[in-house]
């Protein structure tokens, strides 16, 4: 008799590689946060440049004339130019989100972190302000601009950081300037916030004011960026201050100093444990 044999046909399909596609969509994230960005803010420099034909001189300029609109006109494509600006503003955060969760799934995955391990990690502090920028409060290039810097540097590296060729210790020590660019633009936007909420231009900008300070208050504790932001700035400001006032100002260059000490005694525990 003879032997029927059994022959399994080829799968053409080819398998997908999960750390491609990862790859795949953390560039695709930068790429969206840096081009989207761009687009957005030369619309956001157009609407700077000509605020004086929305705003009314008699009251400083701080009154803002909702029915001035840059593109005027009724038809379906004015409308779709008027609301480009949102969906720029809004692609940019969607491409950090993307690019952020696959950095912190990568970084995750193989173990079951702690919330407080998490809020810890910047990227996941960065994470949740991008999608309380995506949810409420206003359109402003300067709540964009520090998520444009941290995608611009990844994408200037991204060959060898795809490849795992670059350590974090090497793509930080190569762009330390752009670094020290990002801390000051998230003061920037935390002092933006305290007079938007001052100000009363929005009405959730003093809910706004209150998550990012608190997320501010978690990278001030853990980036060292941010703590040497603020002692440079306090450091400008110094012969400012009246000598009735220097202890307590004092006082608040040693409470940095020792935020700073302390991190580097966290980072010299978690590499004699690693």
């Amino acid at each position: 008799m003879t032997q029927v044999q059994i022959i399994r046909k080829k799968d053409l399909k080819k398998k997908r590689d999960p750390l491609k596609d990862q790859k795949t969509v953390w560039l695709v994230g930068h790429c969206m946060a840096v081009g989207f960005g761009l687009l957005f803010t030369v619309t956001y420099l157009f609407h700077v440049l000509l605020f004086y034909k929305y705003r009314s001189w008699k009251w400083l300029f701080l009154r803002f004339n909702k029915d001035y609109h840059f593109i005027a006109g009724n038809r379906w494509y004015h409308s779709i130019i008027r609301f480009l600006p949102r969906v720029f503003y809004r692609m940019a955060l969607v491409g950090s989100i993307l690019a952020l969760s696959v950095t912190m799934y990568q970084n995750w995955a193989s173990i079951n972190p702690q919330w407080y391990e998490m809020l810890s990690s910047e990227n996941f502090q960065m994470i949740i302000v991008a999608t309380l920028w995506l949810l409420v409060g206003r359109r402003s290039f300067y709540r964009l601009f520090p998520y444009m810097i941290l995608s611009f540097i990844h994408l200037s590296n991204w060959k060898e950081e795809t490849k795992g060729t670059m350590s974090s210790d090497k793509v930080t020590k190569r762009n330390v300037f752009l670094l020290r660019i990002m801390s000051y633009s998230e003061l920037v936007v935390l002092l933006a916030l305290v007079l938007d909420s001052v100000l009363l231009k929005d009405g959730t900008s003093g809910i706004c004011l209150v998550i990012y300070f608190a997320f501010y208050w978690l990278r001030f504790n853990f980036s060292p960026y941010a703590q040497a932001t603020a002692l440079d700035v306090l450091g400008h400001l110094d012969h400012h201050v009246p000598p009735k006032f220097r202890p307590q100002w004092d006082k608040i260059k040693e409470f940095i100093h020792a935020k700073d000490e302390a991190r580097i005694r966290r980072k010299g525990n978690i590499q004699k444990t690693a």
